[in-house]
């Protein structure tokens, strides 16, 4: 018999997952503070994260803030169904991660950190590349769950690897986006045809899977409309990954460049728009802003 699952927060990422769980046979109840989110079909909606727990076997948990991160797990905690398996996709300091966990233990639950690379685009289809940390006897419980949602779905062991692993890969994504956008305003203003461009890219060995993601956006200027990852996202991780960095003493020299354009974006009001919206400074600089 299939788990039976729940979803808690239903923004970019926790909307795909929940609608793959459904479509690949899993029953779903889910919980967003947004009552609009919760009118997906094949959703079915509960009035909070402690009834999503007294329900369920396993519980995905897809919050923006550091707020609703710990309100949500302590309302877990309050009705936790015996058994309980909690999915935690977000991305948040490995410290308040391992606080939870604890928490969730001495609740009778068990927490797997379940961070993954994409964004709206690859949770709608499906795709998105997860990494597993935490009980391996918990893990293999879910993993068919998490492979209905996922293109890909690697076990790294003990609590808290995944979540190093995927500050490194925050850090990468980071560099990669304004090297994207870089080259895209460069083909811009040498005039180049912008879908020759993005097909060539595709097919050169210059191609990152954010270039997919972004390319469209950047085409059309629209930063507001189907946002696959707002800037706010990449502020908050920006400053997780700064402080992993420092703890380490390693240097960032890429990233410090990086994030020097997502500040610049950020004091111009724009953390509620696209990532995206970092080549807007590109162009402006080249002088070719948009009619």
């Amino acid at each position: 018999m299939k788990l039976k699952t729940g979803v808690i927060g239903l923004g970019n990422i926790g909307n795909g997952v929940a609608k793959n769980l459904s479509k690949s046979g899993y029953e779903v109840v889910g919980y967003d503070v947004n009552p609009e989110r919760l009118k997906e079909e094949g959703i079915h909606p509960v009035n909070g994260a402690d009834e999503i727990a007294s329900m369920c076997d396993l519980v995905m948990v897809a919050v923006a803030s550091l707020e609703a991160y710990r309100e949500t797990i302590s309302n877990i905690c309050n009705r936790p169904r015996t058994g309980l398996i909690v999915g935690d996709l977000c991305t948040f300091p490995e410290e308040i991660k391992e606080e939870m966990r604890r928490e969730l233990d001495e609740n009778g639950c068990s927490l797997l950190d379940c961070p993954v690379s994409g964004a709206r685009p690859q949770s709608q289809a499906g795709e998105l590349a997860m990494i597993v940390s935490g009980q391996k006897t918990s893990f293999d419980q879910v993993e068919n769950a998490l492979n209905s949602f996922c293109r890909s779905v690697i076990y790294v062991g003990e609590f808290g690897t995944s979540i190093k692993i995927k500050y490194i890969l925050n850090l990468m994504i980071a560099i990669h986006n304004l090297t994207c956008a870089e080259g895209f305003v460069m083909a811009r203003k040498a005039g180049i045809d912008l879908d020759l461009f993005i097909n060539v890219v595709r097919n050169s060995a210059a191609h990152l899977k954010i270039f997919d993601t972004r390319s469209d956006v950047w085409k059309s200027g629209d930063y507001e409309n189907n946002i696959t990852a707002a800037l706010a996202i990449q502020l908050k991780d920006k400053l997780i990954i700064e402080d992993f960095a420092q703890k380490l003493g390693v240097p960032t020299p890429l990233f410090d460049v990086a994030g020097s354009y997502y500040d610049q974006a950020d004091k111009r009001g724009w953390k509620d728009k696209d990532a995206a919206i970092i080549l807007k400074l590109l162009e402006e600089t080249a002088d070719i802003p948009r009619n």
